[in-house]
Order: C-alpha cells, then sequence, then structure tokens
C-alpha cells in the first residue's frame, strides 16, 4: 500500500510532460500538461486533410516514421551515392519528429478545414514532417542500408534534376 500511496503521489505532483515520456503510452501522454494533447489539440476525431499523425511500422520490430534535420551523406561508406536529401527512419520512441501532416497535393494550407475533409481510400496525398515542414519523398536512389531497395527521405529542393516524387495514395 506505501508502493502505491508514494506512486499516486508522485503522479499527482509530475503533471507536465517531459522528456522521458515517451516510455508511457499514448493516453498517459496525452493527459500530461504540454504532452500529446498540445500537439493534437483542434485535430478531427478522423484522419482528414491536414491532420497530424503519426505512422507506426508493426511488421516485424515496431517503429515509428521519424524524420529530422540531417541529410544522407554525399557517399555512403560502401561508395554508393545518395540523394543528399533529408534521412527518414524508423524509430523506435515515440518523439516529436515522428509527426506528420496530411495535405493535399493543390493545396499549400497544412490546417484542419471546417467540417474536416476525411481521407478515403484511394486519395492522394503529400505527407508533410511537422517539425522541418519538408514533404515525404523517394526516388530511384539506392537506400542506405541495402542497394535494392529505394531511399525515402524528405525532399530538399536543391535545383538539381531530381524532381520531387512526393505523391502517396492511401490504401484503407
Amino acid at each position: 500500500i506505501v508502493y502505491l500511496t508514494v506512486f499516486y503521489i508522485h503522479l499527482s505532483i509530475l503533471t507536465k510532460a517531459g522528456p522521458h515520456d515517451s516510455v508511457m503510452t499514448s493516453a498517459f501522454q496525452a493527459s500530461l500538461e504540454g504532452g500529446l494533447a498540445s500537439i493534437t489539440k483542434g485535430q478531427p476525431l478522423e484522419v482528414a486533410h491536414g491532420s497530424q499523425i503519426t505512422l507506426r511500422h508493426t511488421h516485424g520490430k515496431a517503429c515509428w516514421l521519424h524524420s529530422h534535420n540531417e541529410v544522407y551523406p554525399i557517399r555512403y561508406p560502401d561508395k554508393r551515392g545518395s540523394s543528399h536529401q533529408q534521412q527518414v527512419t524508423c524509430y523506435t520512441f515515440k518523439d516529436l519528429n515522428n509527426w506528420w501532416i496530411i495535405r493535399r497535393p493543390e493545396k499549400s494550407n497544412l490546417v484542419v478545414s471546417a467540417p474536416p475533409d476525411s481521407i478515403k481510400h484511394g486519395d492522394i496525398i503529400h505527407l508533410v514532417h511537422g517539425i522541418t515542414g519538408r514533404a515525404l519523398n523517394s526516388h530511384d536512389v539506392s537506400a542506405p542500408m541495402s542497394p535494392h531497395n529505394q531511399e525515402v527521405s524528405c525532399y530538399i529542393d536543391y535545383n538539381v534534376s531530381m524532381p520531387a516524387q512526393n505523391l502517396w495514395r492511401v490504401d484503407i
């Protein structure tokens, strides 16, 4: 009973988000001041254009689609070339860099319209990284881990002959 009392007091006092929240459930994180609730405030219950989402890989080791403001090296250690675009990875922890915004390709704003325009099977979308504002992209460049797969990145316009390929079809 002493253990439960200490735990109860601990949770009563510590009500703000902190650096180790990622080990807790999403529901618990949403209850913390400055936590997930501050990110998802005003979001519709259904996924819509303008929604802020995270994408989680579940076939194998669970991880979230993640990006950060670092670029792939110009050359990989095995001498293969890369796109030198913003890195996209699969990250096993909850993190602010796991957030993406769904945007219609013909729109530039990143907000949910009223009423929400729900995502449907077959919709073509952009996935925009929530922190850097760059769109998820794939192109004919070998992936860092294997020359047999394609690199996925967030597109940086270097004014070179590598067009953005950032249209994604929703498959529900």
